[in-house]
């Protein structure tokens, strides 16, 4: 039997100057539409500045059902970010987002997977400011974001909140976040097979697309922060993306990211210290971060 996979959206405007025609609405209402006709309820991360400027997207999000989440203030990796600052626009960001929302926002996705040992301050930031749980890391080595070593399966934050990590799939030599974007679009649809038979009954399975990874007319223009090869990468097979999200709403969907974090025993839990580093092999050492600026 095929397991379910809780859907996640991150609500993002990547554009890198605002005189570039704004396309994250149109592709938003798109996707939500997609998850209407699917009667699919999702985890929707919303990045703040974006719910400011396009407070309709919150609305209309909350108002169909869906959880919604925090994607950060704005869209940047979190080592580039002052704790200072982070805190006082996250903790505002979120108050933004619970008043269109009329619900509590409990979840936290951070930009790019960009929760890393770099940024570990972060987590206990994150209890403190109400968060209850975070979906913010790829466990493996990654050409951009990456925390290698950390639990496959959820686990919980020492002093910090419970964390559910990117799926992942061990192929030969390779972790590959198989439900993830970028991978749904690029990898056959057998890789995300193989990944659904070998998951573990007591994995949290979650897939996550974009609104721009559904909008193949765009002009391409480079992402900050990753890159232009990444950026590239950002632009490919964009005309497959609904037809593979499709398939993913097709197979049985697991609930918001929320509601399998309120049904969770923390005591439970395996924990884990954000300070304290991990045992890398060195393919990892050499793969983690390898195209964030190239």
């Amino acid at each position: 039997m095929t397991p379910a996979v809780t859907m996640t959206l991150d609500v993002e405007d990547l554009r890198p100057s605002a005189e570039l025609p704004e396309r994250v609405v149109a592709m938003t209402h798109l996707v939500l539409d997609l998850f209407a006709e699917h009667g699919v309820k999702a985890s929707v991360f919303v990045v703040g500045e974006l719910a400011d400027r396009r407070p309709a997207l919150v609305r209309r999000a909350a108002a169909e059902g869906h959880e919604i989440g925090l994607h950060a203030h704005a869209h940047l990796p979190l080592p580039t970010l002052d704790p200072d600052a982070f805190v006082s626009l996250t903790g505002d960001a979120r108050a933004r987002l619970q008043d269109l929302s009329q619900q509590s926002v409990d979840g936290f996705r951070a930009p790019m997977m960009s929760l890393v040992p770099a940024s570990a301050w972060v987590v206990p930031l994150l209890s403190d400011l109400g968060f209850s749980y975070s979906s913010s890391v790829l466990p493996g080595p990654s050409p951009l974001y990456g925390w290698p070593g950390l639990p496959r399966r959820v686990f919980r934050w020492a002093d910090g909140p419970i964390e559910f990590p990117c799926p992942l799939v061990r192929v030969p030599g390779l972790d590959i976040p198989y439900l993830g974007g970028t991978y749904l679009r690029l990898l056959p649809d057998a890789v995300r097979r193989f990944g659904l038979r070998r998951a573990h009954s007591d994995e949290a399975l979650w897939a996550y697309c974009h609104p721009w990874e559904f909008d193949p007319d765009e002009a391409y223009h480079p992402h900050d922060f990753i890159g232009n090869l990444a950026s590239r990468v950002a632009w490919l097979r964009r005309s497959r993306m609904e037809r593979r999200v499709r398939k993913v709403l097709g197979e049985p969907v697991g609930p918001p990211l929320g509601e399998i974090a309120e049904s969770l025993d923390r005591s439970r839990l395996p924990v884990v210290d954000p300070s304290a580093p991990q045992s890398l092999g060195a393919m990892a050492r050499w793969a983690n971060g390898r195209l964030r600026q190239r």
